[in-house]
């Protein structure tokens, strides 16, 4: 692998490199130097990146040979007349002073500094914060703009007014507005990766985006604070935000600055926001408190909106709470959270309102009762809020002790945040004698799922739902469900689908029964090769989470049900349409904050891009599964993704960095997939081409034999894609007649075309790998097609459809597959060949076309030679016939 190695170390310089804001640069300087500007302003609330953006376009219109005069307001200076201008002038205050008070003799004093300051050079003068200029000084720069002696870029922060003076110049051919908006994703992912010298997962970049909404100045405080706190570490070579971020002194020092001149009324506003979030209107009741809102949302510092009550308030910003909480004395916490309490509790009118009345009291210190605080952690639980849950059960333990119900709750909180081994810890602590039939089965369960969440888990978990079964008369819904997954697991389709076979037949016909039982039994079905079933029952499973927003039934929510669909779109061949499906999911995902959810769409989507030909994204995904399987978990899937890694270097014939990631991998693991199949891969390219068929026809007969026959047919596909395409034909053309995949039947039909240099049918599966937007898979198709046609002396169809095998490879990331290695007599039009062909098809002479390219006609002559060889062409007359791409 070619990554850099992390450090971290220029998180803590004093200038962050500029991202996402090159396309704003080069509107502004064009507009700046455009004929008729005068004034742009760039309007954004503090920390956007105003200041940074104003300077690097004032360096790039210097870049060009204008002169830039920067300015800088603020509230000090505003009480000095012309005090932020006195840099312009060479001569110094007392000068300045001399004609302050005559205007035409200071506005002829200005122009003559800006002349002998720019020397004959367009000037730019840069204001930042033109709201705090002192009235004088706003008059003069507006004179000077007007006077066409400096153009004028200023920055203005939201919620301030423009000043009257630069108003009065403002039209819509001379002014430009540019609201600054915040950073993406994407520029945080490029921007951190910068910073710390290494790739950050996409679910750290999601978070920080959350926590900050976009302010880079935020963003460059809180990582900054979370690698003192070693909250931002690196992990199998990509750094990972490990618990909540924090905040440096100087972020909190920055946001109570701007809250300082707040009044009593608003600040009571602020306070009751930033601890309880948002809150109605007409529940924020002390005296003057609706006033207060009016001038907080004027402030830009607090925010309206529809709410389930009406309108609600929140404070603008995510960094704002913490900076406020964290002033505050702990009494005024416990007096406003329990004021606030009493005021919910008696207008609510939900469950929701029951949750965040306990949650006040927790934070109070005052819940104690561990029936209210149970309660509370089964709402948190239905709302998919694992954190809250794991705080809620914690509370009722401490107080109630050892309960199974308040172990369960906990224990599956633990679980879903990745936290495996520490859910392990909490559930072994449940006496089964203490617990009714019910209860311990579904802490059978979840002690189950949290065995298959670490390495070689799977029997251990398997025995614990066993050992369960044994005490019981029939059936447990729960167990039989736990049972089947971790049988999928295993790669035991067969097995895992008779279990759900059987539970179907018990269920009843109610739609939440219907939705849970095709939820199961969706991705057993993909894995038998039952397309059309697996999609109707994962499309059925999702539309129930859709309408039930997810809380109808544990574990049926939208992500879940989501990443099962874009499973079963993978093993149908449908990858447009598993990347949207896992795409979305994993939204989702991060939002719940579920970790084995989250890191097993990573995974899945690593599987995906690699289907794709992305191979870029692949490595990305499958870094960030290992990553997060090591440092959030679960760490069952660090595994899987280190063998997908190796996979997808492989591909690109990275022998050494394929080597290297399998190195991970402990032995023995052929029960892995994937380490069959980076095994052969490595094989294949050290030269024993006969190991890596022996390993990829075992893998096969290993997974077929217990029903998986996605995997089988995987194992056959990989075996043609290396070389044997005989060997795999006619098993992939059995499992398409058994099962009537249409993936499979593609597969077939390419391992049969490439067995039998069938050059149409080459062409045909190609096409139809493209189409389904598998372009790896089409490029080895076309190179398959370009050598067929190069055998039977057909050169022009080789060199075209050589052409359109780079075409497609092109895309894939470096992609150097066995079926890729072109021979070397398939040598492609050069794009001197191609443009010169392209005019001599055109009719022009051979001393037109040198005229033309500035070449000599002997040259030209050389060229037409070289490539009518390579078409298979005896001269100019056969050109416009022969493909030229």
């Amino acid at each position: 692998m070619t990554r850099s190695a992390p450090t971290g170390t220029r998180a803590a310089d004093s200038r962050w490199p500029l991202v996402g804001r090159g396309a704003l640069v080069d509107r502004l300087r064009r507009w700046l130097a455009g004929d008729g500007a005068r004034v742009a302003v760039l309007y954004g609330p503090s920390g956007v990146g105003k200041s940074r953006l104003a300077a690097e376009v004032a360096a790039a219109l210097v870049a060009t040979g204008w002169a830039s005069f920067p300015v800088t307001a603020s509230t000090i200076m505003a009480t000095v007349p012309l005090g932020a201008l006195t840099p312009l002038f060479a001569s110094g205050r007392d000068a300045l002073d001399a004609v302050a008070t005559d205007a035409g003799a200071l506005f002829r004093r200005a122009t003559e500094a800006v002349r002998d300051a720019s020397a004959g050079r367009p000037a730019l003068l840069v204001v930042d914060d033109l709201s705090l200029l002192d009235p004088l000084s706003t008059t003069l720069i507006a004179q000077l703009v007007a006077s066409g002696s400096v153009r004028l870029l200023a920055t203005v922060r939201d919620g301030e007014p423009l000043p009257d003076p630069i108003m009065t110049l403002w039209s819509a051919d001379a002014a430009l507005r540019v609201d600054v908006p915040p950073l993406t994703v994407p520029d945080y992912e490029a921007l951190l990766a910068d910073v710390l010298g290494g790739a950050v997962a996409h679910r750290t970049a999601v978070e920080l985006h959350q926590s900050t909404a976009g302010n880079p100045l935020f963003l460059r405080e809180l990582a900054i604070g979370a690698l003192e706190a070693e909250r931002l570490v690196e992990r199998a070579g990509v750094w990972q935000l490990i618990g909540e971020p924090v905040g440096t002194p100087a972020l909190r020092d920055l946001i109570l600055s701007r809250l300082r001149h707040l009044d009593d009324a608003e600040r009571d506003v602020v306070e009751r926001l930033a601890l309880c979030g948002e809150l109605p209107v007409d529940q924020l009741r002390a005296e003057g408190a609706r006033a207060a809102v009016i001038r907080l949302e004027s402030a830009g510092i607090v925010a309206l909106g529809d709410g389930p009550r009406g309108l609600a308030a929140r404070l603008v910003h995510p960094q704002y709470a913490g900076a406020v909480v964290g002033s505050l004395s702990r009494l005024r916490v416990s007096d406003v959270l329990l004021e606030q309490a009493g005021i919910l509790e008696a207008d609510r009118s939900s469950a929701s309102d029951d949750l965040r009345v306990v949650m006040w009291r927790l934070e109070a210190g005052r819940a104690t009762d561990p029936e209210l605080l149970a309660s509370a952690a089964r709402l948190a639980r239905q709302a998919g809020d694992h954190a809250t849950v794991d705080r809620l059960a914690a509370a009722a333990i401490r107080v109630a002790g050892d309960r199974p119900d308040l172990l369960l709750l906990q224990g599956e909180a633990l679980l879903r945040m990745g936290r495996a081994a520490d859910a392990l810890a909490v559930l072994s602590r449940s006496r089964p004698e203490d617990a009714p039939p019910e209860l311990r089965t579904a802490i059978a369960a979840t002690t189950a799922m949290a065995h298959a969440s670490i390495h070689d888990g799977l029997e251990a978990g398997l025995g614990v739902v066993a050992a369960a079964e044994q005490s019981l008369d029939s059936p447990d819904v729960g167990l039989v469900l736990t049972r089947s997954l971790i049988e999928l697991y295993q790669n035991r389709a067969i097995e895992a689908d008779a279990l759900l076979a059987r539970l179907d037949v018990e269920l009843g016909d109610s739609p939440a029964e219907r939705a849970l039982i095709a939820s199961a039994r969706a991705q057993p079905h993909a894995a038998l090769g039952r397309t059309d079933e697996a999609l109707r029952d994962a499309r059925l499973a999702l539309d129930f989470a859709r309408a039930t927003n997810g809380a109808a039934i544990p574990g049926l929510t939208v992500a879940n049900t989501l990443a099962t669909l874009a499973t079963v779109q993978l093993h149908v061949g449908d990858l447009d349409g598993a990347l949207q499906s896992a795409t979305s999911a994993l939204l989702e995902s991060l939002v719940a904050d579920d970790e084995i959810v989250a890191r097993s769409i990573e995974f899945l989507l690593a599987r995906i891009e690699w289907e794709r030909g992305n191979l870029d994204a692949a490595e990305r995904w499958n870094l960030d599964t290992m990553s997060g399987a090591l440092s959030l978990g679960p760490i069952s899937l660090h595994v899987p993704a280190a063998c997908g890694l190796a996979i997808t270097l492989a591909t690109r014939g990275d022998a050494a960095a394929a080597r290297d990631a399998l190195a991970t991998v402990p032995d023995p693991a052929d029960h892995v997939p994937g380490a069959v199949i980076a095994r052969a891969w490595l094989s294949a390219l050290s030269g024993d081409a006969a190991a890596a068929r022996t390993a990829l026809l075992g893998g096969a007969e290993r997974f077929g034999r217990p029903g998986h026959r996605y995997l089988e047919a995987v194992m056959l596909f990989h075996l043609t894609r290396l070389g044997f395409a005989a060997d795999a034909a006619p098993l992939l053309a059995a499992l398409a007649r058994e099962t009537g995949s249409a993936l499979f039947d593609r597969q077939a039909r390419h391992a049969a075309a490439e067995a039998t240099g069938d050059r149409a049918g080459l062409v045909a599966v190609a096409e139809e790998w493209a189409a389904s937007g598998a372009r790896l898979f089409a490029a080895e198709a076309f190179a398959s097609a370009a050598r067929a046609a190069r055998r039977a002396e057909e050169h022009r169809a080789a060199v075209s459809l050589q052409a359109s095998a780079d075409e497609h490879a092109r895309a894939c990331g470096g992609a150097s597959t066995p079926l890729l290695q072109f021979t070397e007599e398939l040598s492609p039009l050069t794009r001197r060949e191609r443009e010169i062909g392209a005019l001599a098809a055109q009719g022009l002479s051979s001393k037109e076309i040198a005229d033309r390219l500035f070449l000599s006609a002997r040259t030209v002559d050389n060229h037409l030679q070289s490539l009518y060889g390579k078409l298979g062409i005896r001269g100019r007359h056969e050109l416009k016939a022969a493909s030229l791409r």
